[in-house]
């Protein structure tokens, strides 16, 4: 009997030995997806988004070359440029249109930013401010909204340019008559040549490499004098209901319109494959707005070969030579004001020159 007991004892500390030196198990749970991985599932990898076809970013970069809105809205529109925006799905990057505010104060000034596909056709993209918080300042405060539709709300870019006279600061404050663009689809001014759409991961390296670092950061909220700010642009409200890209916060009209008419997938990386249809016609017009050659513009979106961009005299001609770019063109809007309530179009345009109030 005792050698019995002593058998148990002795087995009953060698089984507590053994599992005191095993390691414990655990359950684990595999981790969440994080939550932005959705969006990037295989069916969506081609979507053409078009808040990231037009880098509001490096607008300011832009801006900072120019002298005059004319030639802003040239900049902006140079081929492998800043501009990939393509609304209409038609494989040919949209022309983005310039106009300042015609409402304006002693410390404000705007600039709108906004595609035009006809008479009374129009898809704001963006809004420019300048504010100073006193007259005397030689430069302003300046600050970039995204169009709710396609960026999404509470999209905001901004500088401190306050101290510095930057030439289309100083003209947009200086006394003249307000610009505003006669061009739209078809209808483009002498000199420019429609660009095919290229794939959105292609147009973001080259964007970075003409603006390494943009002058504009990203805000998450507007900035404390976004509120003394009270001027208007003349294209708020404005959109089309017939948009084949993708937007963060679609009208009904435009939901129901991406839905029902998918996009063609005309982007591709060889700019050989032409997508699309012809080429469509420019503007027979004289060359208003002194294109500058393609090695004065490649010099000026960053070589370093050429000093102080922004500031000393840029090449790019004089935009205000050779004809008055407010004549001639045909004012797309013409037919109504879209202040006065014109409604929608068939199809989900615009109203016979009306447009949707904000």
């Amino acid at each position: 009997m005792r050698i019995i007991k002593l058998f148990s004892i002795f087995l009953g500390a060698s089984l507590f030995l053994a599992s005191c030196n095993q390691t414990p198990q655990t359950a684990t749970t595999p981790p969440a997806p994080y939550p932005n991985d959705a969006p990037l599932a295989e069916e969506n990898q081609d979507d053409y988004w078009a808040k990231d076809n037009l880098d509001l970013q490096r607008v300011g970069d832009v801006f900072e070359r120019a002298e005059s809105p004319q030639q802003f809205e040239e900049y902006l529109n140079e081929p492998d440029g800043i501009n990939n925006l393509d609304l209409n799905g038609d494989g040919w990057v949209d022309y983005v249109s310039v106009q300042e505010f015609q409402d304006r104060d002693t410390n404000s000034r705007g600039l709108s930013l906004f595609s035009s596909f006809g008479p009374g056709l129009v898809q704001e993209v963006a809004q420019l401010f300048l504010y100073r918080d006193q007259p005397n300042y030689p430069g302003a405060r300046f600050l970039v909204r995204g169009n709710d539709q396609i960026y999404g709300g509470n999209q905001f870019y901004e500088t401190n340019w306050l101290d510095r006279a930057l030439p289309l600061a100083t003209s947009l404050f200086s006394d003249h008559d307000p610009y505003r663009s006669p061009y739209y689809l078809d209808n483009y001014p002498s000199g420019y040549n429609t660009y095919q759409v290229v794939e959105t991961p292609y147009y973001r390296t080259r964007v970075e490499e003409l603006y390494p670092r943009p002058t504009l950061a990203y805000v998450t909220a507007a900035p404390a004098y976004w509120d003394k700010i009270k001027i208007k642009s003349p294209n708020n409200g404005l959109h089309l209901g017939q948009i084949k890209a993708r937007l963060v916060n679609p009208t009904k009209d435009q939901a129901e319109f991406f839905k029902n008419n998918p996009r063609q997938h005309f982007a591709k990386f060889n700019k050989d494959n032409k997508p699309g249809r012809d080429n469509p016609p420019r503007s027979d017009r004289g060359d208003e707005r002194g294109n500058p050659s393609k090695d004065e513009r490649g010099a000026e979106r960053g070589n370093p070969g050429k000093p102080d961009v922004g500031k000393g005299d840029k090449g790019g001609g004089n935009p205000n030579k050779g004809g008055n770019p407010d004549k001639g063109g045909g004012n797309p809007n013409k037919g109504g004001n879209p202040d006065k309530g014109g409604g929608q179009g068939k199809g989900g345009g615009q109203g016979k020159g009306g447009g949707k109030k904000p």
